[in-house]
Protein backbone atom coordinates (compact mmCIF):
# COMPACT_ATOMS: atom_id res chain seq x y z
CA UNK A 1 0.00 0.00 0.00
CA UNK A 2 1.36 3.37 -1.00
CA UNK A 3 2.25 5.67 1.85
CA UNK A 4 0.52 9.00 2.21
CA UNK A 5 2.38 12.29 1.94
CA UNK A 6 2.20 12.80 5.70
CA UNK A 7 3.60 9.33 6.42
CA UNK A 8 6.56 10.04 4.15
CA UNK A 9 7.21 13.38 5.86
CA UNK A 10 6.98 11.78 9.29
CA UNK A 11 9.56 9.15 8.35
CA UNK A 12 11.88 11.81 6.95
CA UNK A 13 11.57 14.09 9.98
CA UNK A 14 11.31 11.55 12.78
CA UNK A 15 14.28 13.04 14.60
CA UNK A 16 12.82 16.53 14.67
CA UNK A 17 9.43 15.23 15.79
CA UNK A 18 11.01 13.23 18.62
CA UNK A 19 13.10 16.20 19.72
CA UNK A 20 10.07 18.51 19.61
CA UNK A 21 7.96 16.02 21.56
CA UNK A 22 10.71 15.69 24.18
CA UNK A 23 10.99 19.45 24.65
CA UNK A 24 7.20 19.74 24.85
CA UNK A 25 7.14 16.98 27.48
CA UNK A 26 9.59 18.93 29.66
CA UNK A 27 7.61 22.17 29.33
CA UNK A 28 4.37 20.28 29.91
CA UNK A 29 5.68 18.89 33.21
CA UNK A 30 7.19 22.18 34.41
CA UNK A 31 4.05 24.23 33.71
CA UNK A 32 1.46 21.67 34.84
CA UNK A 33 3.06 20.14 37.94
CA UNK A 34 0.68 20.77 40.87
CA UNK A 35 -0.95 23.43 38.80
CA UNK A 36 -4.46 23.57 37.37
CA UNK A 37 -5.25 27.28 37.45
CA UNK A 38 -2.01 29.23 37.89
CA UNK A 39 -0.41 31.63 35.45
CA UNK A 40 1.44 28.68 33.96
CA UNK A 41 -1.79 27.43 32.37
CA UNK A 42 -2.20 30.21 29.75
CA UNK A 43 1.55 29.88 29.12
CA UNK A 44 1.06 26.15 28.54
CA UNK A 45 -1.80 26.84 26.13
CA UNK A 46 0.34 29.33 24.24
CA UNK A 47 3.27 26.89 24.14
CA UNK A 48 0.92 24.16 22.86
CA UNK A 49 -0.35 26.42 20.06
CA UNK A 50 3.21 27.41 19.09
CA UNK A 51 4.28 23.76 18.97
CA UNK A 52 1.21 22.94 16.87
CA UNK A 53 2.12 25.72 14.44
CA UNK A 54 5.71 24.48 14.29
CA UNK A 55 4.67 20.89 13.64
CA UNK A 56 2.16 22.00 10.98
CA UNK A 57 4.97 23.83 9.23
CA UNK A 58 7.07 20.67 9.45
CA UNK A 59 4.27 18.82 7.67
CA UNK A 60 4.11 21.59 5.06
CA UNK A 61 0.67 22.81 6.14
CA UNK A 62 -0.54 26.39 6.17
CA UNK A 63 -2.54 27.56 9.16
CA UNK A 64 -6.22 27.83 8.25
CA UNK A 65 -8.33 30.75 9.44
CA UNK A 66 -10.46 28.60 11.75
CA UNK A 67 -7.31 27.13 13.26
CA UNK A 68 -6.16 30.59 14.35
CA UNK A 69 -9.58 31.21 15.90
CA UNK A 70 -9.49 27.94 17.85
CA UNK A 71 -5.94 28.62 19.05
CA UNK A 72 -6.96 32.07 20.26
CA UNK A 73 -9.86 30.60 22.22
CA UNK A 74 -7.52 27.97 23.75
CA UNK A 75 -5.14 30.62 25.07
CA UNK A 76 -8.00 32.78 26.38
CA UNK A 77 -9.47 29.77 28.20
CA UNK A 78 -6.10 29.42 29.91
CA UNK A 79 -6.26 33.09 30.89
CA UNK A 80 -9.78 32.55 32.24
CA UNK A 81 -8.56 29.69 34.44
CA UNK A 82 -6.05 31.85 36.27
CA UNK A 83 -8.55 34.72 36.71
CA UNK A 84 -11.19 32.63 38.50
CA UNK A 85 -11.47 30.45 41.60
CA UNK A 86 -14.43 28.46 40.28
CA UNK A 87 -13.60 24.75 40.14
CA UNK A 88 -16.44 24.28 37.66
CA UNK A 89 -15.05 26.71 35.11
CA UNK A 90 -11.45 25.60 35.67
CA UNK A 91 -12.48 22.02 34.89
CA UNK A 92 -14.53 22.91 31.82
CA UNK A 93 -11.83 25.26 30.57
CA UNK A 94 -9.62 22.18 30.42
CA UNK A 95 -12.29 20.14 28.67
CA UNK A 96 -12.81 22.94 26.17
CA UNK A 97 -9.08 23.30 25.49
CA UNK A 98 -8.67 19.57 24.89
CA UNK A 99 -11.70 19.55 22.61
CA UNK A 100 -10.34 22.48 20.60
CA UNK A 101 -6.93 20.80 20.39
CA UNK A 102 -8.38 17.82 18.52
CA UNK A 103 -10.63 20.03 16.43
CA UNK A 104 -7.55 21.96 15.28
CA UNK A 105 -5.78 18.77 14.26
CA UNK A 106 -8.77 17.38 12.36
CA UNK A 107 -9.33 20.66 10.55
CA UNK A 108 -5.66 20.93 9.58
CA UNK A 109 -5.00 17.33 8.55
CA UNK A 110 -8.14 16.57 6.58
CA UNK A 111 -10.30 18.19 3.93
CA UNK A 112 -13.41 18.57 6.05
CA UNK A 113 -15.33 21.10 3.99
CA UNK A 114 -17.84 18.57 2.64
CA UNK A 115 -18.29 16.42 5.72
CA UNK A 116 -21.79 16.24 7.10
CA UNK A 117 -22.54 16.49 10.82
CA UNK A 118 -22.59 12.74 11.42
CA UNK A 119 -19.33 12.10 9.54
CA UNK A 120 -17.54 14.85 11.45
CA UNK A 121 -18.84 13.50 14.77
CA UNK A 122 -17.60 9.99 13.95
CA UNK A 123 -14.12 11.22 13.00
CA UNK A 124 -13.93 13.50 16.03
CA UNK A 125 -14.82 10.75 18.50
CA UNK A 126 -12.46 8.33 16.79
CA UNK A 127 -9.49 10.70 16.86
CA UNK A 128 -10.08 11.60 20.51
CA UNK A 129 -9.10 8.04 21.44
CA UNK A 130 -6.79 7.15 18.53
CA UNK A 131 -3.59 8.36 20.30
CA UNK A 132 -4.13 5.72 23.00
CA UNK A 133 -3.40 3.07 20.38
CA UNK A 134 -0.10 4.76 19.52
CA UNK A 135 1.45 5.17 22.98
CA UNK A 136 4.44 3.03 22.01
CA UNK A 137 4.97 4.87 18.73
CA UNK A 138 7.71 7.28 19.98
CA UNK A 139 9.83 4.36 21.19
CA UNK A 140 9.31 2.41 17.98
CA UNK A 141 10.15 5.52 15.98
CA UNK A 142 13.34 6.06 17.96
CA UNK A 143 14.45 2.46 17.33
CA UNK A 144 13.63 2.70 13.61
CA UNK A 145 15.36 6.03 13.39
CA UNK A 146 18.60 4.70 14.88
CA UNK A 147 18.55 1.62 12.65
CA UNK A 148 17.68 3.39 9.43
CA UNK A 149 20.31 3.26 6.70
CA UNK A 150 20.96 6.40 4.78
CA UNK A 151 23.90 7.21 2.58
CA UNK A 152 25.89 10.26 1.63
CA UNK A 153 25.07 13.66 3.04
CA UNK A 154 21.61 12.59 4.14
CA UNK A 155 23.19 10.04 6.44
CA UNK A 156 25.57 12.61 7.84
CA UNK A 157 22.82 15.18 8.31
CA UNK A 158 20.41 12.74 9.92
CA UNK A 159 23.25 11.45 12.08
CA UNK A 160 23.66 14.90 13.56
CA UNK A 161 19.95 15.07 14.31
CA UNK A 162 20.05 11.64 15.92
CA UNK A 163 22.99 12.67 18.09
CA UNK A 164 21.15 15.83 19.16
CA UNK A 165 18.06 13.81 20.11
CA UNK A 166 20.19 11.30 21.99
CA UNK A 167 22.03 14.10 23.77
CA UNK A 168 18.77 15.73 24.84
CA UNK A 169 17.46 12.42 26.20
CA UNK A 170 20.68 11.75 28.14
CA UNK A 171 20.76 15.28 29.54
CA UNK A 172 17.11 15.00 30.62
CA UNK A 173 17.74 11.72 32.43
CA UNK A 174 20.85 13.07 34.16
CA UNK A 175 19.04 16.24 35.23
CA UNK A 176 16.42 14.12 36.95
CA UNK A 177 19.19 13.14 39.39
CA UNK A 178 21.36 16.27 39.38
CA UNK A 179 18.64 18.93 39.71
CA UNK A 180 17.36 17.77 43.13
CA UNK A 181 20.94 17.72 44.45
CA UNK A 182 21.63 21.26 43.22
CA UNK A 183 18.31 22.45 44.59
CA UNK A 184 19.05 21.05 48.04
CA UNK A 185 22.68 22.15 47.98
CA UNK A 186 22.20 25.91 47.54
CA UNK A 187 19.35 28.02 48.96
CA UNK A 188 19.94 30.88 46.48
CA UNK A 189 19.67 28.52 43.53
CA UNK A 190 16.56 26.99 45.09
CA UNK A 191 14.87 30.39 45.44
CA UNK A 192 15.79 31.26 41.84
CA UNK A 193 14.14 28.05 40.61
CA UNK A 194 11.06 28.76 42.73
CA UNK A 195 10.54 32.01 40.81
CA UNK A 196 9.60 29.81 37.85
CA UNK A 197 8.33 26.72 39.66
CA UNK A 198 6.84 27.95 42.91
CA UNK A 199 4.96 24.69 43.21
CA UNK A 200 8.09 22.64 44.00
CA UNK A 201 8.39 22.09 47.76
CA UNK A 202 11.72 20.78 48.98
CA UNK A 203 12.48 20.08 45.30
CA UNK A 204 12.20 16.44 44.39
CA UNK A 205 11.18 14.98 41.08
CA UNK A 206 8.26 12.97 42.33
CA UNK A 207 6.39 10.29 40.49
CA UNK A 208 3.86 12.95 39.51
CA UNK A 209 6.48 15.11 37.80
CA UNK A 210 7.96 12.19 35.89
CA UNK A 211 4.48 11.01 34.92
CA UNK A 212 3.64 14.44 33.51
CA UNK A 213 6.90 14.54 31.56
CA UNK A 214 6.29 11.10 30.05
CA UNK A 215 2.64 11.93 29.34
CA UNK A 216 3.59 15.14 27.53
CA UNK A 217 6.35 13.46 25.52
CA UNK A 218 4.51 10.26 24.62
CA UNK A 219 1.11 11.79 23.90
CA UNK A 220 2.62 14.57 21.81
CA UNK A 221 4.25 12.08 19.45
CA UNK A 222 1.35 9.59 19.64
CA UNK A 223 -1.17 12.25 18.57
CA UNK A 224 0.81 13.05 15.42
CA UNK A 225 1.32 9.37 14.66
CA UNK A 226 -2.43 8.72 15.01
CA UNK A 227 -3.40 11.55 12.66
CA UNK A 228 -0.77 10.61 10.10
CA UNK A 229 -1.95 6.98 10.07
CA UNK A 230 -5.65 7.72 9.66
CA UNK A 231 -7.17 8.85 6.37
CA UNK A 232 -10.96 9.26 6.49
CA UNK A 233 -12.46 8.33 3.15
CA UNK A 234 -15.84 10.01 2.95
CA UNK A 235 -17.68 10.54 -0.28
CA UNK A 236 -17.76 14.22 -1.01
CA UNK A 237 -20.69 13.97 -3.37
CA UNK A 238 -24.14 13.57 -1.88
CA UNK A 239 -25.84 10.33 -2.82
CA UNK A 240 -28.89 10.88 -4.96
CA UNK A 241 -30.61 7.67 -3.85
CA UNK A 242 -32.43 8.36 -0.59
CA UNK A 243 -35.38 6.63 1.08
CA UNK A 244 -38.85 7.75 0.03
CA UNK A 245 -39.77 10.86 2.02
CA UNK A 246 -43.46 10.04 2.58
CA UNK A 247 -42.86 8.53 6.03
CA UNK A 248 -40.68 11.47 7.07
CA UNK A 249 -43.16 14.04 5.77
CA UNK A 250 -46.03 12.30 7.57
CA UNK A 251 -44.12 12.15 10.87
CA UNK A 252 -42.95 15.77 10.75
CA UNK A 253 -46.42 16.97 9.72
CA UNK A 254 -48.09 15.33 12.73
CA UNK A 255 -45.46 16.66 15.15
CA UNK A 256 -45.67 20.14 13.64
CA UNK A 257 -49.47 20.19 14.01
CA UNK A 258 -49.18 19.25 17.70
CA UNK A 259 -46.46 21.86 18.24
CA UNK A 260 -48.53 24.60 16.60
CA UNK A 261 -51.37 23.97 19.05
CA UNK A 262 -48.94 23.89 21.96
CA UNK A 263 -47.24 27.11 20.85
CA UNK A 264 -50.58 28.87 20.56
CA UNK A 265 -51.36 27.91 24.16
CA UNK A 266 -47.91 29.07 25.26
CA UNK A 267 -48.33 32.45 23.61
CA UNK A 268 -51.71 32.88 25.23
CA UNK A 269 -51.17 31.62 28.78
CA UNK A 270 -47.50 32.28 29.51
CA UNK A 271 -46.49 35.34 27.54
CA UNK A 272 -49.79 37.24 27.69
CA UNK A 273 -51.82 35.52 30.39
CA UNK A 274 -49.99 36.92 33.45
CA UNK A 275 -51.38 34.23 35.72
CA UNK A 276 -54.88 34.01 34.22
CA UNK A 277 -56.15 30.52 33.59
CA UNK A 278 -53.45 28.80 35.66
CA UNK A 279 -54.16 25.48 37.44
CA UNK A 280 -55.43 25.72 41.00
CA UNK A 281 -52.71 26.00 43.63
CA UNK A 282 -50.06 27.35 41.21
CA UNK A 283 -48.39 30.72 41.47
CA UNK A 284 -47.03 32.27 38.29
CA UNK A 285 -43.44 31.50 39.34
CA UNK A 286 -44.31 27.88 40.18
CA UNK A 287 -46.05 27.47 36.85
CA UNK A 288 -43.01 28.91 35.08
CA UNK A 289 -40.71 26.48 36.92
CA UNK A 290 -42.92 23.41 36.49
CA UNK A 291 -42.52 22.90 32.74
CA UNK A 292 -39.09 24.31 32.09
CA UNK A 293 -37.01 21.14 31.94
CA UNK A 294 -39.65 19.33 29.90
CA UNK A 295 -39.61 22.08 27.26
CA UNK A 296 -35.82 22.11 27.24
CA UNK A 297 -35.82 18.35 26.66
CA UNK A 298 -38.33 18.64 23.81
CA UNK A 299 -36.24 21.40 22.21
CA UNK A 300 -33.13 19.20 22.24
CA UNK A 301 -35.11 16.25 20.85
CA UNK A 302 -36.45 18.46 18.06
CA UNK A 303 -32.91 19.50 17.15
CA UNK A 304 -31.90 15.83 16.91
CA UNK A 305 -34.99 15.05 14.82
CA UNK A 306 -34.12 17.71 12.25
CA UNK A 307 -30.51 16.46 12.09
CA UNK A 308 -31.76 12.90 11.57
CA UNK A 309 -34.14 13.97 8.78
CA UNK A 310 -31.35 15.86 7.02
CA UNK A 311 -29.14 12.77 7.21
CA UNK A 312 -31.75 10.18 6.24
CA UNK A 313 -33.53 12.13 3.50
CA UNK A 314 -32.67 14.65 0.87
CA UNK A 315 -35.10 17.42 1.89
CA UNK A 316 -37.11 18.62 -1.09
CA UNK A 317 -39.25 21.75 -1.11
CA UNK A 318 -42.19 20.37 0.92
CA UNK A 319 -39.90 18.79 3.53
CA UNK A 320 -37.86 21.98 3.75
CA UNK A 321 -40.95 24.05 4.48
CA UNK A 322 -42.18 21.56 7.08
CA UNK A 323 -38.81 21.53 8.82
CA UNK A 324 -38.76 25.34 8.83
CA UNK A 325 -42.15 25.50 10.56
CA UNK A 326 -41.08 22.66 12.87
CA UNK A 327 -37.94 24.59 13.80
CA UNK A 328 -39.98 27.77 14.29
CA UNK A 329 -42.12 25.92 16.87
CA UNK A 330 -38.91 24.79 18.54
CA UNK A 331 -37.84 28.43 18.81
CA UNK A 332 -41.12 29.21 20.60
CA UNK A 333 -40.35 26.39 23.06
CA UNK A 334 -36.84 27.72 23.60
CA UNK A 335 -38.24 31.21 24.17
CA UNK A 336 -40.83 29.80 26.55
CA UNK A 337 -38.16 27.92 28.50
CA UNK A 338 -36.00 31.02 28.77
CA UNK A 339 -38.95 33.18 29.81
CA UNK A 340 -39.94 30.67 32.50
CA UNK A 341 -36.39 30.58 33.86
CA UNK A 342 -36.12 34.38 33.91
CA UNK A 343 -39.32 34.59 35.96
CA UNK A 344 -38.03 31.93 38.30
CA UNK A 345 -34.76 33.82 38.75
CA UNK A 346 -36.72 36.99 39.48
CA UNK A 347 -38.45 35.17 42.33
CA UNK A 348 -35.54 33.09 43.71
CA UNK A 349 -32.40 34.83 42.36
CA UNK A 350 -29.36 33.43 40.61
CA UNK A 351 -27.49 30.17 40.95
CA UNK A 352 -24.89 28.81 38.55
CA UNK A 353 -27.21 26.08 37.29
CA UNK A 354 -29.83 28.68 36.32
CA UNK A 355 -27.23 30.74 34.48
CA UNK A 356 -26.03 27.63 32.66
CA UNK A 357 -29.60 26.89 31.60
CA UNK A 358 -30.00 30.34 30.03
CA UNK A 359 -26.59 29.99 28.41
CA UNK A 360 -27.54 26.59 27.00
CA UNK A 361 -30.74 27.99 25.52
CA UNK A 362 -28.79 30.75 23.77
CA UNK A 363 -26.34 28.23 22.32
CA UNK A 364 -29.18 25.93 21.29
CA UNK A 365 -30.95 28.74 19.44
CA UNK A 366 -27.81 29.58 17.42
CA UNK A 367 -27.14 25.92 16.59
CA UNK A 368 -30.75 25.51 15.49
CA UNK A 369 -30.26 28.48 13.14
CA UNK A 370 -27.33 26.62 11.58
CA UNK A 371 -29.48 23.49 11.25
CA UNK A 372 -32.15 25.47 9.38
CA UNK A 373 -29.49 26.76 6.99
CA UNK A 374 -28.30 23.18 6.53
CA UNK A 375 -31.85 22.16 5.50
CA UNK A 376 -31.58 24.44 2.47
CA UNK A 377 -27.82 24.27 1.92
CA UNK A 378 -26.53 20.72 2.11
CA UNK A 379 -22.82 21.68 2.07
CA UNK A 380 -23.15 24.01 5.08
CA UNK A 381 -20.35 23.10 7.60
CA UNK A 382 -22.76 22.50 10.49
CA UNK A 383 -20.32 20.75 12.83
CA UNK A 384 -17.65 23.42 12.52
CA UNK A 385 -20.26 26.16 12.84
CA UNK A 386 -21.64 24.53 16.01
CA UNK A 387 -18.15 24.12 17.45
CA UNK A 388 -17.32 27.77 16.77
CA UNK A 389 -20.58 28.91 18.39
CA UNK A 390 -20.05 26.76 21.49
CA UNK A 391 -16.44 27.94 21.81
CA UNK A 392 -17.37 31.62 21.54
CA UNK A 393 -20.31 31.46 23.95
CA UNK A 394 -18.42 29.40 26.51
CA UNK A 395 -15.41 31.72 26.37
CA UNK A 396 -17.66 34.73 27.04
CA UNK A 397 -19.32 32.93 29.96
CA UNK A 398 -16.03 31.78 31.45
CA UNK A 399 -14.31 35.17 31.22
CA UNK A 400 -17.33 36.94 32.74
CA UNK A 401 -16.83 35.18 36.12
CA UNK A 402 -20.55 34.48 36.75
CA UNK A 403 -20.13 33.99 40.51
CA UNK A 404 -19.12 37.63 40.88
CA UNK A 405 -22.04 39.23 39.04
CA UNK A 406 -24.50 36.65 40.40
CA UNK A 407 -23.47 37.60 43.94
CA UNK A 408 -23.77 41.29 43.08
CA UNK A 409 -27.33 40.74 41.82
CA UNK A 410 -28.33 38.51 44.73
CA UNK A 411 -27.03 40.98 47.32
CA UNK A 412 -28.93 43.80 45.64
CA UNK A 413 -32.28 41.98 45.36
CA UNK A 414 -32.27 39.26 48.03
CA UNK A 415 -31.48 40.69 51.43
CA UNK A 416 -31.50 37.39 53.31
CA UNK A 417 -29.08 35.74 50.87
CA UNK A 418 -26.00 36.16 53.10
CA UNK A 419 -27.69 34.25 55.94
CA UNK A 420 -27.25 30.94 54.11
CA UNK A 421 -23.71 29.69 54.69
CA UNK A 422 -24.32 26.59 52.58
CA UNK A 423 -25.33 28.73 49.60
CA UNK A 424 -22.29 30.96 50.00
CA UNK A 425 -19.81 28.17 50.67
CA UNK A 426 -20.94 25.40 48.34
CA UNK A 427 -22.95 26.99 45.52
CA UNK A 428 -20.53 29.81 44.75
CA UNK A 429 -16.78 30.10 44.31
CA UNK A 430 -14.57 32.67 46.03
CA UNK A 431 -15.18 34.96 43.05
CA UNK A 432 -18.29 36.17 44.86
CA UNK A 433 -16.06 38.10 47.31
CA UNK A 434 -15.24 40.55 44.52
CA UNK A 435 -18.86 41.71 44.70
CA UNK A 436 -19.05 42.11 48.48
CA UNK A 437 -19.28 45.67 49.79
CA UNK A 438 -19.13 46.32 53.55
CA UNK A 439 -21.37 49.35 53.48
CA UNK A 440 -24.00 47.53 51.46
CA UNK A 441 -23.92 44.55 53.84
CA UNK A 442 -24.36 46.88 56.79
CA UNK A 443 -27.72 48.08 55.44
CA UNK A 444 -29.07 44.61 54.63
CA UNK A 445 -31.49 42.84 56.89
CA UNK A 446 -30.15 39.72 58.53
CA UNK A 447 -27.00 38.51 60.21
CA UNK A 448 -23.80 38.78 58.11
CA UNK A 449 -21.97 36.39 60.41
CA UNK A 450 -21.79 33.61 57.83
CA UNK A 451 -20.20 35.95 55.29
CA UNK A 452 -17.68 37.24 57.85
CA UNK A 453 -16.79 33.67 58.79
CA UNK A 454 -16.38 32.75 55.12
CA UNK A 455 -14.09 35.75 54.46
CA UNK A 456 -11.95 34.86 57.45
CA UNK A 457 -11.75 31.28 56.21
CA UNK A 458 -10.53 32.44 52.80
CA UNK A 459 -7.82 34.61 54.40
CA UNK A 460 -6.65 31.89 56.80
CA UNK A 461 -6.48 29.16 54.14
CA UNK A 462 -4.76 31.29 51.50
CA UNK A 463 -1.86 29.42 49.92
CA UNK A 464 -0.76 31.05 46.68
CA UNK A 465 2.99 31.06 46.11
CA UNK A 466 4.80 33.02 43.36
CA UNK A 467 5.64 30.96 40.30
CA UNK A 468 3.72 29.11 37.61
CA UNK A 469 1.10 28.06 40.17
CA UNK A 470 0.25 31.64 41.17
CA UNK A 471 -3.47 32.21 40.66
CA UNK A 472 -4.64 35.76 40.03
CA UNK A 473 -8.18 34.77 40.99
CA UNK A 474 -7.05 33.40 44.37
CA UNK A 475 -5.06 36.57 45.08
CA UNK A 476 -7.97 38.85 44.18
CA UNK A 477 -10.40 36.85 46.33
CA UNK A 478 -8.06 37.06 49.33
CA UNK A 479 -7.58 40.82 48.85
CA UNK A 480 -11.36 41.31 48.63
CA UNK A 481 -11.90 39.25 51.80
CA UNK A 482 -9.30 41.26 53.71
CA UNK A 483 -10.75 44.54 52.48
CA UNK A 484 -14.26 43.54 53.52
CA UNK A 485 -13.16 42.43 57.00
CA UNK A 486 -11.29 45.69 57.53
CA UNK A 487 -14.05 47.94 56.20
CA UNK A 488 -16.80 46.09 58.05
CA UNK A 489 -14.76 46.23 61.25
CA UNK A 490 -14.29 50.00 60.85
CA UNK A 491 -18.02 50.52 60.24
CA UNK A 492 -19.16 48.45 63.20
Amino acid sequence: MEKSRYEVIMEQKTGKLLAGSLIYGILFAVLLYRNMSGIGIPVLMLVTCLFLAGFFRMFEMKLKKETVYYMTVMVLLGVSSTLTTSDFFIMFNWFGSIGLFFLILIHQFYEDRNWNFLSYTVVYLRMMFAPLGNLLSPFRALIRYRKSKEDGEEKKKSGYIGQVVLGIILAGLLLLVIFPLLFSGDIVFAEFIRLFTGNFRGFSFSTGWITLFLAGFILCFAVWQAFVNYDPDFETEEKEERPIQVAGITCISILTAVYLIFCAIQLGSLFFGQGMGLPDGYTYAEYARSGFFELLGVSIINLLIVLAVIHLFYPKRLMQRLLTVFSGCTYVMILSSGYRMCMYIEAYRFTLSRVLVLWGLCVLSFILAGVIVNVYKKDFPLFRYSAAVCAAFYLILSLSRPDEWMARYNLAYKEEWIESYDEIRYLFSRDLLLAVDAEQIQHLKGDPGNLIHYCQEVVDMYDNEPGWTYSIGEARAKESAERFLKEYGDIT
